[in-house]
């Protein structure tokens, strides 16, 4: 199975390229083939989609925000 568009994708931005996925409702992290997810579907976690970014870009997100 070729992924060369969603390849070049994962590539390009340092989330994807890192190959981990954190649930925002338990916590736990998985490795994914972060191509291989974009191309046949996101993994969930809780109900809920997982996202690409860590607990910590989370908190410095957040604390930014909140200085605004």
């Amino acid at each position: 199975m070729t992924f060369d568009f969603y390849d070049h994708v994962t590539v390009a931005v340092p989330q994807l390229a890192r190959g981990r996925v954190w649930c925002i409702t338990c916590g736990i992290s998985h490795l994914v083939n972060s191509a291989e997810a974009l191309h046949i579907g996101w993994p969930k976690c809780c109900g809920y989609t997982m996202t690409i970014d860590s607990p910590q870009e989370r908190a410095a997100f957040k604390k930014a925000k909140q200085s605004q």
